[in-house]
């Protein structure tokens, strides 16, 4: 049996949805420029990888979640597919296992529109997003152009772009070649061009100069759409979802498993009929929240696996259902709980910048899950608990493990359900659990002097955040600032003060570092700005408030503060640091 189609047959095989995509799939990515080179391959006759396509007919399709072809693509409003309704599939269809992208690129291009964001433009701006139809222009000579990789122009237009004819461009919508049947009279259609397109004089002698090219590739553009057959297919029949996962994850990543979060949000949404929207829609609610965050699909699936009890290190052919029911059942307590947890972190001052692991969240949730407490005990744990796990990195390249130890210590079991040994979140507990590779949260004196030699970034946020313990994160915005500005750790003013060369290197590199950062609201440290030090102290405050102000900001109290003194300063606010630090940290 010839296992292969024109890509105009499978074209309308999804238009008469006779082809789907199993909820295993994940959501269109490929951007324009992807879409433009594989149609430069297609005319040019390149193979174009083969496609394994899933056979379901009879009861069997029922008992699975199929999602429709994208055909409006909007990168803001609509980059997810539709679930295909039930009494919508017929007695026998196609899930596509490998070459979504690419099948859903060529149903877009050739049926569809692709609306993406104009440079510049600002994202809420409607009038950003033109929806764009897929053209190709005739004016492209079918020979290479230096510095080109593609040998013909494709491009989504708008209207009023596609409009634009000139000696460079004429802009042909490849969507009509569909139209032509199966032998169709090119002098026709090139004739066409001229009744359907107000042209220049100058236009219409290039026209006819390059007739025969254009002509040409108006043929070629026929005959690789409608008449060559390119989609070349393995078929598998009879497979349970299982089978069909397994088969998924192989053919789309080389052999080599992919995450088995990734797994798992498959299983549930090919179960769960609601549950790809469920998630997206809580993803993007909590992804909103406080500075904004950038929580995502294995944050969410992790989650669950963890505050249902379920196992968390797992293989495709042990998703059970039960558990899948266990999560569907839970959702709005795994919601809540995660609401809650973040709503924790905003008031220690998290966001996507500075949570360097969404791992380090989940024990937090799992607390809430299990109906502990958000007392002021509760919480201190928990902001001593998430400054330790991400400042040791304990997540790092065992996740899974480490949350199952966490999860282990914190609960128990009673009349076969778990819940919590402590209704206080118990850092000691976790503190004292050993993780797996012989870690721990335990802060040691080694740690404390790589501390102080971080540089500014997500862990002297979290670092300076312990130091500062009675901002209100929640409520403000602070950033963290040079005590002594960068400007002034330049060649120039290195010279200027009569620094020695030898230090310069020295010094730029220490400019970053803990000790010459301090926590500042954003309208304070703007006006700061590069401003030295001392003079900034002294024009703004009172000489009673420069003195409360080096004591909140850990400032030495008897050392010069004139850039030229900064060797000085430096040490001395390490110092300082440094027993404060311990104070919290070990």
């Amino acid at each position: 049996m010839d296992n292969s189609y024109t890509i105009n047959e499978i074209i309308k095989m999804i238009g008469r949805n006779e082809v789907y995509l199993p909820a295993i799939q994940r959501k269109f990515v490929w951007k324009p420029e992807q879409i433009e080179n594989i149609f430069d391959s297609i005319m040019k006759g390149y193979p174009i990888g083969m496609f394994l396509f899933w056979i379901v007919q009879g009861n069997d399709k029922d008992e699975y979640t199929f999602y429709k072809f994208m055909q409006d693509y909007h990168e803001r409003d609509k980059v997810y597919n539709d679930i295909a309704p039930k009494p919508e599939l017929k007695e026998k269809i196609i899930g596509v296992l490998d070459g979504q992208q690419r099948l859903n690129s060529m149903y877009i291009a050739l049926q569809g529109t692709y609306a993406y964001k104009k440079p510049y433009a600002q994202w809420k701006n409607d009038a950003a997003f033109s929806k764009r139809m897929f053209y190709l222009n005739l004016f492209k000579p079918s020979s290479l152009s230096e510095g080109e990789d593609q040998n013909y122009q494709f491009k989504f237009l708008d209207d009023s772009e596609a409009k634009r004819i000139n000696k460079d461009n004429f802009w042909f919508l490849i969507r009509d070649v569909l139209t032509w049947g199966n032998d169709p009279d090119i002098d026709y259609h090139y004739d066409n061009l001229f009744e359907t397109t107000i042209v220049s004089e100058e236009i219409e002698d290039l026209l006819k100069e390059k007739r025969r090219e254009i002509k040409y590739t108006l043929r070629t553009l026929h005959k690789k759409l409608v008449e060559d057959k390119s989609i070349l297919y393995y078929k598998v029949e009879d497979k349970s979802l299982d089978d069909i996962s397994d088969i998924f994850v192989r053919v789309n990543s080389g052999g080599t498993i992919l995450s088995k979060t990734d797994l798992l949000f498959s299983t549930i949404v090919a179960n769960w009929e609601k549950g790809r929207d469920e998630i997206e829609k809580f993803l993007l609610k909590i992804n909103k929240k406080g500075d904004g965050f950038r929580f995502n699909n294995d944050f969410v699936m992790r989650s669950c696996l963890v505050l249902t009890d379920c196992p968390v290190l797992f293989k495709v052919k042990s998703f059970k259902k039960e558990n899948i029911d266990k999560i569907k059942a839970e959702w709005d307590n795994i919601k809540a709980s995660i609401d809650k947890s973040i709503d924790v972190l905003i008031k220690f001052g998290f966001n996507e910048e500075n949570l360097t692991s969404q791992n380090a969240v989940i024990p937090i949730a799992y607390h809430y899950m299990k109906k502990g407490n958000d007392s002021p005990d509760s919480l201190e744990g928990q902001r001593r608990y998430i400054l330790h796990a991400l400042l040791r990195k304990a997540y790092g390249g065992q996740g899974d493990q480490v949350l199952s130890s966490f999860r282990e210590v914190m609960r128990e079991k009673k009349d076969e359900n778990y819940v919590l040994k402590s209704n206080k979140f118990s850092f000691d507990l976790l503190l004292q659990t050993n993780l797996p590779g012989n870690k721990s949260l335990k802060i040691m004196e080694d740690d404390i002097e790589d501390i102080l030699e971080y540089k500014k970034g997500p862990y002297t946020f979290m670092v300076l955040s312990l130091l500062y313990p009675s901002l209100k994160f929640d409520q403000i915005k602070f950033h963290q600032d040079h005590i002594h500005p960068v400007s002034m750790f330049i060649n120039s003013k290195f010279e200027k003060f009569g620094i020695p060369a030898e230090k310069w290197s020295e010094w730029q590199d220490k400019k970053d570092m803990l000790p010459n950062l301090q926590l500042m609201k954003g309208e304070e440290n703007e006006s700061k700005n590069k401003i030295p030090f001392k003079q900034w102290l002294e024009d703004t405050c009172s000489p009673l408030e420069i003195s409360k102000f080096k004591a909140e900001n850990y400032i030495p109290e008897t050392v010069s503060l004139e850039f030229e003194n900064f060797d000085e300063f430096f040490e001395e606010r390490k110092a300082i640091l440094k027993n404060e630090i311990k104070k919290f940290l070990m």
